[in-house]
């Protein structure tokens, strides 16, 4: 999980600069974004089945060697572990893969918390580009809706590819409607030595937002081996945030 998010999950929630809409857009946003519901599919099904189509017209990007062709979800059962400097969120975060589920019509990979939080928390990511939809609690009732999504990662992706991301989030208690956006751009692919293991990991550069402290950077590195953010760097300026991929338990 974002962090992304996150994961990178739970860290794209807290970040400088992100605005609230006026009540007007908050009432129908949120409207919009209760209206989907969630239906179970397949929660055991091989990770084989969960990937994204590649877009024709960009199978030159495609076929370059330091390029991601498509998303490919991580196997049922596994369990990632990650650790963060985040004062909001505990040092210690763990999230396991529970399968395929279907919301509003798309296909997402659930995720649920089984260490660290202290609620049971269940987090969505497109089975398309690893985006986040959102979180839900243990009875299934929403707690932040994204729509749009934060869209970090695009398939395929490689160094030099740049697009607009403009997302919108709806924190369901306080009924608050946050947003933000910027470019999005993919710096390079690179070897990262974690706690968790050595990965490749395609690392990119996501936007900060206008009122963030001068001279901050945001960036993700995301490992096509795992589906995942595998680490995620916030810093620069009067914050430095980082959170790593602490651990990988693999199912028997």
């Amino acid at each position: 999980m974002r962090t992304q998010h996150i994961l990178s999950v739970l860290a794209i929630l807290a970040f400088a600069g992100c605005q609230t809409s006026k009540n007007g857009e908050l009432v129908s946003a949120k409207a919009d974004l209760d209206s989907e519901t969630i239906s179970q599919k397949d929660e055991a099904g091989p990770s084989s089945e969960v990937t994204a189509s590649v877009d024709p017209s960009a199978s030159n990007t495609a076929l370059r060697k330091d390029a991601i062709a498509e998303y490919a979800a991580p196997e049922t059962g596994t369990v990632f572990t990650w650790r963060n400097n985040w004062a909001n969120l505990p040092e210690i975060i763990s999230y396991k893969v529970v399968g395929l589920q279907s919301i509003g019509g798309k296909q997402y990979v659930k995720f649920t918390s089984v260490k660290g939080l202290k609620n049971t928390t269940h987090a969505y990511y497109s089975v398309e580009d690893f985006s986040l939809k959102g979180y839900r609690d243990a009875k299934n009732r929403a707690l932040v809706t994204y729509k749009p999504v934060e869209q970090r990662y695009r398939f395929p992706m490689a160094p030099g590819d740049k697009w607009l991301t403009q997302w919108k989030s709806l924190d369901h208690g306080s009924e608050r409607v946050t947003a933000g956006g910027g470019v999005v751009q993919v710096v390079r692919m690179e070897t990262l030595e974690l706690p968790a293991g050595t990965f490749r990991a395609m690392k990119v550069k996501m936007p900060v937002q206008k009122h963030a402290p001068q001279g901050l950077t945001h960036y993700a590195w995301f490992s096509p081996e795992l589906g995942i953010t595998v680490k995620e760097q916030i810093g620069g300026g009067v914050l430095n945030w980082t959170q790593v991929l602490e651990k990988v338990e693999r199912p028997n």
